[in-house]
This record gives structure tokens, sequence and C-alpha cells, in this order.
């Protein structure tokens, strides 16, 4: 993942949010992160919505199999030198594709150097390293999870009955998918170096702010992620995330779905989550619902219309 471009009606409230959550803003509007660079374009607009994404690949081979894939499904991509672009259907959502390098490797986790406990003590702001993934609401998640899987090649990790978590490499996911009556940003994880960097974060978000907080201190099961969710004021969610287990995944296949796995649940643990009115009755939804690393049961009813596939390429974009 490289850039994600959203339009909101309060822009001077969103752009203090991301700044005062770690988010760098290098011009007005647009925030960079430790490793990933610009991330983030917040522009003014009526209603809040999800404008683009641009993601990388490796070479110009790979835009020319993204390309044939996407014309596969019907859609007419458009082609430059700057790279190619395709409009998701469903969500009409932008999403661009460039040539680009790969991110650098996240850096360690803090440690304490010595026996001084002081070092417990965080008193610089937490910089999220970088933008790990985006859940995007739909109307349609079966049609919309086709442009991801089959027409950029995207690879299925997990299956939450609410929708597929979706990934380029060795990320757990980096896109997810859930249904919604129109088009909406859930949110948008930043990754930042430890488990103390969620804490520290969230507690000063919401110091002065506590109708931010919206779920977390937890654990997701599924991805094994550490989280906490804040409520920006556009009506969309800022998740801090880190896990361990990033570590482990040094191939593309780490995280393919197990055939018959167990149903796990989407948090291991958690703090209550707080009631989220209106517009977020779907989010609310999405946090209570369970996941099957190979799809819904069996004979089971839900809301998603068939079973999930693996689907994906091996021919991938870059992987953040």
């Amino acid at each position: 993942m490289i850039n994600l471009v959203r339009e909101v009606p309060n822009l001077r409230l969103t752009r203090a949010f991301y700044t005062e959550f770690g988010l760098e803003e290098t011009s007005p509007g647009r925030f960079s992160t430790v490793v990933g660079g610009e991330q983030l374009v917040l522009r003014a607009g009526d209603v809040p919505r999800v404008v683009e994404l641009t993601i990388g690949a490796d070479s110009d081979a790979d835009l020319d199999a993204i390309a044939h894939r996407i014309e596969g499904l019907g859609i007419a991509p458009a082609r430059t030198d700057a790279g190619l672009a395709a409009t998701e259907p469903v969500s009409g959502v932008l999403v661009r594709v460039v040539v680009a390098a790969r991110l650098p490797k996240d850096p360690p986790p803090s440690a304490p150097t010595s026996a001084d406990r002081t070092e417990l003590v965080h008193r610089e702001p937490i910089r999220p390293l970088r933008l790990g993934h985006v859940a995007i609401g739909c109307a349609d998640v079966e049609e919309a999870k086709r442009f991801f899987l089959d027409g950029i090649g995207m690879r299925l990790s997990d299956y939450v009955i609410a929708g597929p978590f979706m990934r380029f490499e060795t990320d757990h996911h980096n896109i997810v998918l859930l249904p919604a009556p129109m088009t909406l940003l859930h949110h948008t994880a930043w990754k930042v170096r430890d488990v103390d960097e969620i804490g520290y974060g969230g507690t000063r978000m919401i110091e002065s702010h506590p109708e931010r907080h919206a779920w977390g201190l937890g654990r997701h099961a599924a991805s094994a992620n550490y989280f906490w969710y804040l409520k920006d004021p556009a009506g969309a969610f800022a998740e801090y995330y880190y896990s361990e287990m990033d570590d482990l995944a040094d191939t593309p296949y780490f995280w393919d779905p197990v055939p018959g796995g167990e149903e796990l649940p989407v948090a291991a643990w958690a703090s209550p989550a707080t009631s989220r009115p209106g517009a977020r009755r779907a989010a609310r939804r999405s946090c209570s619902v369970r996941t099957r690393t190979s799809g819904p049961r069996p004979g089971r009813r839900s809301r998603m219309s068939t079973t999930p596939t693996g689907g994906g390429s091996t021919t991938t974009p870059a992987r953040r």
C-alpha cells in the first residue's frame, strides 16, 4: 500500500486529528509516515469519501499482467507512463498501480537499553511507521473482491463472515471489504513499533478527547495484531497496531488460509467497544462476527452469497 486519498467535510478538524495521531503533515492535507513516506491525502468534500488508492508494483511486466487480468473482468484500465488506473465498479474507488521501490524493512521493536525503568515513560510523540491496511465498506463485497483478487492479484488471508481480508505479500491483510449500504471508509490501520506505542498513542489521543475512544486495547485472533481504534472527525476509525507475527511472515504464502481451520473470534481479547451510533452500525457488526480460515461454516446462513476462494495470482504488486 502506498497512498490513500480521502475527501472529508471537516478538513481542518480531520487534519488536526491525524497530526495529533502522529502523522507528519508535509504540506496542507498531505501526511507522511516514518517508513512509508506520503501515505494519506485529505481533501475537502461535501461528504466523507474514499477517492483513490495507490499501490506499488515491482516492474512494468507486473503492470502488464495486472492490466490483462483487469481487462478479463470487463473493466478497461487506463495505462500511462505513470502506471495504470482502474475504477473498482462496486465502490467507485479509483485504484492506481505504479512501479515503485519496496519500502525499507520496519525498524525493530523498542527495547530497554538499561535497568533504568524511566525509559518506559514515553516522552516523544508516537510516529506510525507505515499505513498497514485500509477497510472499505461497499454494497456488494463478493463482486468487489473479484477486482482485488482476480484483477489486482491480491491473495486471500482470512474470511470474516462480513468480508475478505486480502494481502499483497507478507502483511496479513492490506485491504478489507465489509458490507455496507454505501461506499465508506471503515478504518485505516497504522503500524507502530511495539504494543507500548499503541498504549502510549491511544492514551494521549483520548486524554483530552475521551469521545475518540472506540475499541481497544485488544488483540485480533486471525492477524495476531494488537490494536486500539480511535474515531476521527470524519466518521472513520484510525487504528494503531503492532504484531510480532509480522517478523515470521517471510514468504507471500505465510498467511494462506488453512483448509478446515477452526473458527476464530475477531479478537482474542479486548476491552469492550464503545457504541457507534448512526452510520457506525455496520462497523459494530464487523467487530462482532467471527472468522473462518476456509470460509463460512457449511450450511450456515451468512451475509456472503458464496463460499470464498483463494483467488489471486502469483504475479502481485509490491507488498507495501
